[in-house]
């Protein structure tokens, strides 16, 4: 994928930070680039469908190829040796925190002077700097700079071998306030589907993401292996790529069924369970596309918690950048399980499906007041 450059040395840089002293001298300068504040985690495509109408897809994606992935967040800097014969430097460490004193910091190792970094929080200041490593084991570390990550959701992420990843968290909700984010995941499948041979198709590096960067320990997997044999792929808890650390829950839902609502009841009071549950937390969840039956639960978690009819939509009709094997649209939901929400008394969206939950599904009300307090912010 093509990467787009945020940050140039045309652009301003920080002044040049003086690495420790050696043998009477500086013996190297680093200079930050300056990324400043707005920085995209979306592709330009990607950037122009969340600013205009949700239903105008036709001319970004039309779910056949892979367009899901997020913009790479770029860093360079400038290691400028102060006097010939110094020790070289072998690589560099950088460190990229919410917090000034680097408190909890993701740390990635880079053999040149730039790196791309992906998953980055929307709407977060972070703060950066970079440590040289010199050949013979001394480490400098540069002092540090800081930039703003853009307030536009969805928040997509990349793990490699998956389409169509993103976080719940991040949308703005009425009254103020967002969607926690780094909570809930929606993605599509970890394994092939409809296949009797178990193939795994999330990476080692996917992997690592999900269980390292993102720190899952929930899997639910949506797929409905009693009714049809093969769709899960053969997948089970105990050969759950993920590994033992992460729990994998198969909650199935039917897909043939004209609305997945009021068909799948008593799987969406099992889903409620699971994620009312904070000790299940961080929790992703995925059916074979992570579209349809994903996108329901999408809808009925951020809809309760207070995101915007628009912005719920818009959400849905992102996964047709995904590799999803066709287009989706509003209508589809609109006149099934959307429908049977506003069925619902309430004055705002939030409170017909609180009610429908409530009324319909029987999810007790403790758990969804238990949602809502995991899942605001």
């Amino acid at each position: 994928m093509k990467k787009r450059i945020l940050s140039v040395f045309a652009v301003a840089m920080c002044a040049a930070l003086a690495l420790c002293a050696c043998g009477g001298g500086d013996p190297y300068t680093m200079e930050l680039a300056d990324l400043g504040g707005d920085v995209a985690i979306h592709t330009a495509l990607q950037a122009e469908f969340l600013a205009g109408d949700y239903n105008n897809i036709a001319p970004y994606a039309d779910g056949m190829s892979e367009k899901s992935l997020p913009e790479a967040v770029h860093f360079e800097w400038k290691a400028s040796p102060a006097k010939e014969g110094v020790p070289a430097v072998e690589n560099y460490v950088v460190e990229i925190s919410q917090w000034p004193n680097f408190r909890n910091a993701l740390s990635y190792s880079a053999e040149e002077t730039q790196l791309d970094v992906y998953n980055l929080r929307i709407a977060t200041e972070y703060y950066w700097r970079v440590t040289a490593v010199l050949a013979g084991g001394k480490q400098i570390v540069s002092d540090a700079s800081s930039f703003t990550t853009s307030a536009a959701a969805p928040r997509n992420l990349y793990v490699d071998g998956i389409t169509n990843v993103r976080d719940l968290g991040g949308w703005q909700v009425a009254g103020g306030g967002s969607v926690r984010q780094g909570a809930i995941i929606r993605c599509g499948r970890l394994n092939r589907s409809e296949t009797t041979e178990y193939t795994v198709e999330i990476t080692e590096k996917g992997i690592a993401t999900m269980t390292g960067e993102l720190g899952v320990r929930t899997e639910i997997d949506l797929r409905d292996p009693v009714k049809h044999s093969h769709e899960a792929g053969g997948i089970t808890a105990e050969n759950d790529p993920l590994g033992e650390s992460v729990q994998y829950i198969n909650i199935p839902l039917e897909w043939s069924v004209g609305n997945l609502l009021t068909g799948n009841t008593e799987a969406v009071r099992a889903f409620f369970e699971v994620i009312s549950d904070e000790a299940n937390y961080p929790v992703i969840f995925h059916c074979n596309i992570g579209t349809d039956r994903t996108g329901l639960f999408a809808f009925l978690i951020n809809g309760l918690l207070g995101v915007s009819e628009e912005d719920l939509y818009r959400d849905y009709m992102f996964s047709n950048f995904g590799k999803i094997n066709g287009q989706r649209f509003v209508s589809g939901i609109e006149t099934t399980y959307v429908k049977t929400v506003k069925s619902y008394g309430g004055d705002t969206l939030s409170e017909q499906i609180e009610n429908c939950l409530l009324e319909l599904v029987k999810v007790p009300k403790a758990q969804i007041d238990s949602v809502k307090a995991l899942m605001l912010e």
